[in-house]
């Protein structure tokens, strides 16, 4: 049978329970922003301590600012909650003690992100009005016992100790800070994330906008959706290192701790509003049994399961993410089971309300665990799926989620309004976006992951049978029977890695939570006889089994999840004492690498099987020597940590280059590096490796001068010199092993460095000849060497056009020739115009 609904008026609720009831939607808003509030101000203050200085005091303002806001939440739900006027009026003057602090801190915080002197003496002002307010609140007289009456709560009139609190902000933001954030965005947008840009100004006028209802007039304050700004600053904040998100919520356990957080209230307040709210007469329609006992079941083991998941790893974002899945169809089947007991109807809309504000969220929260099963990445299209879902849980609060119910004989079951479908169409889309990934690794995933996706697409099924009864239809939902799913889902999830670490105190933690729960179990078992007196032996089972549940899944959070840290990392302890051996076994390797990273590979096998090194003689070996220009100048302007950071930023580039193209590196003194190809291990190449080695680092310090230039910093400039001769190689010392050479190339090499053009590679004769043929080369005149022989200079520029696209990459004729080469094939001259050929 079809009836419509009209809400009580408000005018005439004389009973405090039923007035929080009807105001219920009013006071979710500040609800949420009270907690987003606090978490946000907790992980503010505990970054003070790691920060000093004037970082350390924006961090306060930052935290304080958050708190303020949280608070100021909590007060705009306390005004729309609770009917008696006395304590509302006293916890507003004492609740306002910390909501002042709103001002001071947030244009300080425009004071940091500006640097304008008048946003600082404006925090001045802030603070005279902070202490005027506080002297009329310390006495009880911030607000007079005169009210203005609303639908969305009762507002006392504030006295002039708290009227500037409604003034000041609205004059400092028109004043000063929509002018900065005008005039001065796209300089803000370099130095922060824009997310921090909105949500400031959204946040300045959230607060303005509580001014009129301050001074009486009848405007809905939209202080009460200030959590949605306080997310953007958050996530601003993130993205400009304040914090780092991923680590907040993953490495930090973050997301794990909201949600079991949001979780253990729920199940603290389920239990508390059963055992004082739920009377016998709950019980009057016959027909509770046993329609009531599926989503009760359904609700207890999805909590459940998402204890089990996200506690036994709670750095993995799969485990979190199946943990909010699993209790988002929780808060489904919560607001399903009133709909079996006989209570007001007001009740059992409210409650479908709340439990659909989290619930809207599912098509955006199973996509994502869906796509992180498969391994796949988020697509773009998913925004739109997120914004329905928000949408839809905005909506979910307002008279739009229902309109009116059906009574069939297994209970109420509301009418669909404009929410649902939204939700349906988010739904939709969600299946196509996530269908379209699955089906391009369906081929590939692991029986774990379709077993997870068969438990959602199921899950899926089973929500979609609460349209027809919704819609007249009289065919039971099995949506109440959401814990079959619900537990294949919690079991792939285990099955695909979910368990961290099952050591011997974790097991210990298991045994505790046990232990609590038969206590907890004990204690209602003894409840029994006085419920019996006025319920019948199911209804006492049933009534003490919603009490009791939920204080005993509260206790299995308590002991096995927020322990589980703490044992994991005493399990470490004993795994690391187990380890301890095989790290000694492990310390002769070390030694070798470290041998390894101090001389070349066949050197140190040399060593270690004769217990020296016989000095070898190379005919043809490519020797590279570097050197800055005008290096002890800029030094000079340096720090020396900075000075040393930025050497070894450069070197160790250098040393990776050379790397890449079988060079040895042999030695740095001060700011010259010195490098050879063709040792220890003989090769045709050496000379063709250095070149290719020099442009690449010549380019790497072109691109370090552009952004130095841009930043207007000093910068370095290179000289590059090659040369191509024989030399003798060895290891001198005894105690500190240095693998070096020598001869007269060596002088010639470092001869062509020091003559060099800065930003140039300067290559002797010999190197010429073997690389002229790949590379495109400038002859630049002789040089006397230190014989007194005159000597030809060529400047390398890049590799000829023929062999690459820009000069500085190889194409595959370059590497075919190259291979060649490197097999003892030598280049020869066919024609005057040199055309090459391999023979």
């Amino acid at each position: 049978m079809e009836y419509t609904y009209q809400l009580p008026n408000i005018e005439s609720i004389g009973d405090t329970w039923t007035y929080f009831w009807l105001q219920l939607p009013y006071g979710i808003p500040g609800i949420i922003s009270l907690v987003v509030g606090f978490f946000l101000s907790a992980f503010s203050f505990r970054r003070i301590f790691h920060t000093s200085g004037e970082d350390r005091v924006l961090s306060l303002n930052v935290a304080i600012s958050f708190f303020g806001y949280g608070i100021l939440g909590l007060v705009l739900s306390l005004r729309a909650w609770v009917m008696d006027r006395e304590l509302l009026l006293a916890l507003n003057n004492w609740l306002y003690l910390f909501i002042l602090l709103i001002l001071p801190s947030n244009f300080y915080i425009c004071y940091a992100l500006s640097r304008k002197k008048v946003f600082l003496y404006y925090t001045y002002l802030c603070w005279i009005s902070v202490i005027f307010g506080y002297v009329g609140l310390f006495q009880g007289l911030g607000f007079h016992n005169e009210w203005f009456d609303y639908q969305f709560g009762k507002y006392p009139k504030a006295t002039n100790y708290i009227k500037p609190f409604g003034i000041i902000p609205l004059v400092g933001y028109f004043a000063l800070v929509l002018p900065f954030f005008t005039f001065q965005w796209k300089i803000l947008l370099k130095r922060i994330h824009k997310s921090l840009f909105i949500g400031y100004n959204l946040l300045f006028l959230m607060t303005i906008s509580n001014a009129p209802v301050l001074l009486g007039y009848n405007v809905y304050p939209g202080s009460f959706f200030i959590f949605i700004p306080l997310i953007l600053i958050a996530y601003g904040i993130f993205r400009s290192d304040f914090l780092d998100v991923n680590e907040l919520l993953f490495d930090r356990n973050g997301l794990f701790y909201i949600l079991f957080g949001v979780v253990s209230f729920s199940l603290i307040v389920l239990s508390g509003t059963v055992a004082l709210g739920l009377s016998h007469s709950a019980y009057l329609n016959d027909n509770w049994f046993p329609h009531a006992l599926p989503p009760t079941i359904s609700f207890f083991v999805a909590i459940f399961m998402a204890i089990i998941v996200a506690g036994s790893n709670p750095q993995a974002k799969i485990n979190q993410l199946c943990a909010f899945s699993l209790i988002i169809t929780a808060f489904y089947n919560l607001q399903s089971i009133p709909t079996k007991l006989e209570l007001n109807y007001l009740i059992l809309l409210r409650i479908s309300q709340v439990s659909f504000l989290i619930f809207s969220l599912a098509p955006s929260i199973l996509s994502r665990f869906v796509l992180k099963a498969i391994g796949s990445e988020r697509p773009k299209s998913l925004l739109v799926v997120d914004l329905l879902s928000i949408l839809c849980s905005f909506l979910s609060i307002t008279p739009f989620l229902h309109n009116g119910y059906y009574r069939y004989d297994y209970g109420i079951i509301h009418k669909s309004s404009l929410v649902p479908y939204f939700l349906g169409v988010a739904g939709f889309f969600a299946f196509i976006i996530v269908g379209r990934e699955i089906r391009k690794r369906w081929k590939i995933l692991p029986k774990e992951s379709k077993v997870a996706l068969g438990s959602v697409l199921l899950s899926g099924v089973f929500l979609l049978s609460a349209f027809f009864p919704s819609h007249g239809f009289v065919i039971p939902p099995i949506s109440d029977y959401l814990f079959i799913p619900t537990t294949l889902l919690g079991f792939a999830v285990l099955k695909l890695g979910a368990f961290s670490l099952p050591g011997r105190t974790i097991r210990f933690s298991q045994k505790l939570a046990n232990l609590g729960i038969f206590s907890i179990l004990f204690a209602s078992l003894l409840q029994m006889p006085k419920f019996l007196e006025k319920l019948a032996f199911g209804e006492s089972l049933f009534h003490i089994t919603l009490v009791t549940l939920p204080l005993v899944l509260f206790n299995y959070l308590l002991v096995y999840v927020f322990a589980r840290p703490l044992a994991e990392e005493l399990d470490r302890s004993y795994i690391l004492l187990e380890q301890a051996k095989k790290e000694a076994e492990l310390a002769g390797e070390e030694s070798e690498k470290l041998l390894l990273n101090i001389l070349p590979k066949s050197v140190a096998e040399e060593i270690k099987i004769n217990g020296y090194c016989e000095p070898k003689s190379f005919d043809e070996a490519t020797i590279l020597f570097t050197d800055f220009r005008g290096f002890t100048e800029v030094a000079k302007n340096m720090e020396s940590n900075e000075l040393i950071t930025e050497l070894d930023a450069c070197f160790t580039q250098f040393d990776e280059i050379i790397s890449r193209n079988q060079l040895e590196k042999l030695k740095t003194i001060g700011d010259s590096y010195m490098c050879a190809g063709g040792l220890p291990d003989s090769n045709y190449t050496n000379p063709i490796d250095a070149c290719l080695a020099a442009l690449e680092i010549r380019s790497f310090m072109d691109q370090m001068k552009e952004i130095k230039t841009q930043l207007n910093l000093p910068y370095w400039e290179l000289r590059i010199g090659i040369h191509t001769g024989s030399v003798i190689a060895g290891v001198v010392g005894r105690f500190k092993f240095a693998y070096d050479i020598w001869g007269s190339s060596v002088n010639t090499a470092s001869r062509m460095e020091s003559s060099g053009i800065v930003g140039e590679i300067n290559i002797s004769q010999s190197t010429y000849d073997k690389v002229r043929f790949l590379f495109h080369c400038e002859h630049r005149g002789k040089i006397v060497d230190k014989n007194g022989e005159r000597r030809d200079m060529y400047l390398l520029k890049q590799i000829k056009p023929k062999f690459s696209k820009d000069g500085l990459v190889p194409n595959e004729l370059f590497w075919s020739i190259y291979q060649k080469i490197k097999q003892g094939s030598k280049i020869v001259l066919k024609s005057k115009l040199e055309k090459e050929r391999i023979s």
